[in-house]
């Protein structure tokens, strides 16, 4: 089969690899017939290498298909099944996955990932290849509802992978809810997936925080009632307030979490308000500052964090099945699994019209 191949830091191609087999009596194959390239996977683009990545691992945590073959112990999917598979393994039986923290699974590991983080054998699986072998398929896999099963909703199914279950972790961390007041910081897939889910959750003011024009018109379409350009915390803070009765925002959901987001958050939380924080640039070493005299004085909660992998996707699913929910234009971009190495480059520079890449198989 062929699969994207990481060959050093900014080197990537597709080329032919191993097809992969069940291993395990609990693992299952999927055919993938979508795939997408997330934000995260531009840090294996540039850093790869100071990740742990050898040359020959595939990529991909993101995908979408349908069962070629299963385990024998495999009992909650079936071959010809359209699924979509989480982000990363996990058992649903340990004491964390019980608990909704599927990010602690004793037995995790990410698809496309450093090999220190795989626990299941065999090479790591990547997602953005034509095949995958899927470890613990019956808590790692989710069968598609009928309603969403036909290759038209693809793109409404894949977004739920990963970048919508992040954005809703943020407002779930954050207790948001009906008639809350909301902003987003960061006009990417994460804070575009915030706020859709925003709306779904059925919040009162959505404020998004960016600095594309053509991005924060499709938060527009997806829900914001107010978008602001300014990365100016005295700005924030009185925008922020118009918008929301003098008080500013319920929550914060910061998809970015650098130094200059957290100052947006706190300029824009109200007393008693959530800060969650959902970005990634912690992983480059860059810790954001977090304004703890602002925290205790205004009673602000700072969480967020890690998705619990697949934790999200049956209540998304019967969102998205109920009309409520429908991230498919966060998708603005589709190739094919050759042109993937363009895809990384097209995200990386922040093309004009492009949020995020999606890889169509058939």
């Amino acid at each position: 089969m062929r699969g994207l191949v990481f060959h050093g830091n900014r080197d990537l191609r597709v080329e032919q690899v191993a097809d992969p087999a069940i291993l395990a009596p609990t693992d299952a194959i999927v055919r993938v017939t979508m795939a997408a390239i997330c934000g995260s996977d531009l840090h294996v683009l540039n850093a790869g290498e100071a990740f742990g990545f050898p040359a020959g691992s595939r990529l991909g945590h993101e995908f979408i298909g349908v069962v070629e073959e299963v385990g024998a112990d495999v009992r909650t999917v079936a071959p010809g099944d359209a699924v979509l598979s989480a982000a990363g393994v996990s058992c649903g039986q340990c004491v964390y996955c019980t608990e909704g923290k599927r990010y602690a699974c004793t037995r995790m590991s990410m698809f496309g990932w450093a090999p220190r983080l795989w626990q299941h054998g065999g090479a790591v699986e990547g997602g953005q290849s034509q095949f995958a072998r899927v470890p613990l398929a019956d808590a790692t896999l989710y069968a598609v509802p009928e309603a969403l099963a036909e290759p038209s909703r693809r793109a409404t199914l894949l977004p739920l992978v990963d970048v919508m279950s992040t954005g809703w972790h943020g407002l779930v961390s954050g207790d948001a809810g009906p008639g809350c007041d909301v902003v987003v910081i960061g006009d990417g897939a994460v804070g575009l997936s915030a706020v859709h889910g925003a709306r779904a959750m059925g919040a009162n003011a959505i404020i998004c925080l960016g600095h594309h024009e053509d991005r924060l018109s499709l938060a527009l379409g997806l829900g914001a009632t107010h978008t602001l350009t300014t990365r100016d915390p005295d700005e924030i803070r009185q925008l922020v307030r118009e918008a929301t009765d003098g008080h500013g925002a319920h929550v914060v959901v910061d998809s970015v979490s650098n130094t200059s987001s957290m100052e947006g958050a706190h300029a824009a939380v109200r007393a008693g308000g959530t800060i969650a924080c959902l970005g990634m640039d912690h992983f480059m070493g860059q810790t954001p500052s977090v304004n703890w005299f602002d925290q205790f004085t205004r009673n602000i909660t700072i969480t967020g964090g890690l998705i619990p992998m697949g934790h999200y996707v049956h209540g998304l699913l019967d969102l998205a099945v109920a009309g409520k929910l429908d991230p498919s234009p966060i998708l603005t971009t589709r190739l094919a699994l050759d042109d993937a190495p363009d895809g990384y480059r097209m995200m990386a520079e922040r093309a004009d019209g492009v949020v995020k890449v999606a890889l169509e198989f058939e």
